[in-house]
């Protein structure tokens, strides 16, 4: 092969790799928007499986802080990802090529709104991979219903690829039941990333809040933490729990 021919070839490797690297980089790899821990990982080789950095994975799971140490079973967040809570607003863990502005749009809110819920953020231009960001769920105010439906207290926001299907089966819950509770739910096929949805009562999992542990939930569903570690295997230290972690809790 003569030398300009090899040079050709070389350059448009280098732009098909160019190509692919610009793609989303957690969903582009696969990984979706956590990863479960498997013997073997290190937070370089999860890092460089979901084309994201060390430094982002630490920001995305504070759990971690600046430590490396991670184990199998435990479920890391990676960018991209939605984490919902209780207090009428979900975490949104910034993704690579994110800005205030396009957050802003996707989640129908204001640059000027973000600024304000989260005022560790000094510079307007500066948000950075792996960082949380708190966003308010904007309601819609819809008539009361005659008799206020029953539901558990419970709030999940939509996170990538969710259905009322698959969020019905994650909690052992059917759709109709669903619907009973969130008569903003019209259509039960038009659900959106960030949207909040009310979980019926009798739903067997629970979302983890902020300050929660294995005893404070134990104590709200009244049963035991060894039960709790028993219907949740996937638990290998009793006292690391995270924010938005569904556990089984009957």
């Amino acid at each position: 092969m003569n030398t300009k021919k090899f040079i050709q070839l070389f350059l448009l490797a280098a732009l098909l790799l160019a190509a692919f690297a610009a793609t989303s980089p957690a969903f582009a790899q696969g990984c979706g928007s956590s990863v479960t821990v498997v013997g073997g990982d290190t937070l370089r080789k999860i890092a460089d499986r979901c084309g994201t950095t060390i430094s982002a994975l630490q920001r995305a799971n504070p759990h971690i802080g600046s430590g490396n140490l991670i184990y199998p079973g435990q479920v890391l967040q990676l960018p991209g990802a939605i984490l919902g809570t209780d207090g009428g607003y979900f975490i949104y863990v910034v993704a690579r090529g994110d800005t205030l502005k396009g957050l802003a749009v996707r989640f129908a809110t204001t640059v000027d709104a973000l600024l304000r819920d989260n005022p560790e953020i000094k510079n307007v231009n500066v948000i950075y991979e792996g960082q949380w960001i708190k966003v308010y769920a904007t309601a819609t105010p819809t008539p009361p219903p005659a008799t206020p439906p029953p539901s558990s207290g419970q709030v999940y926001f939509v996170q990538k690829g969710d259905t009322l299907r698959n969020i019905a089966s994650r909690w052992s819950t059917t759709v109709e039941e669903i619907l009973k509770v969130n008569p903003q739910l019209t259509n039960p096929n038009l659900i959106y990333v960030g949207q909040a949805i009310n979980i019926p009562v009798g739903a067997s999992s629970y979302i983890v809040q902020k300050g929660d542990t294995l005893k404070i939930i134990a104590g709200k569903f009244g049963v035991t933490v060894d039960t709790l570690l028993w219907l949740n295997p996937n638990i290998k230290n009793a006292n690391l729990i995270y924010v938005g972690q569904v556990l089984n809790v009957r």
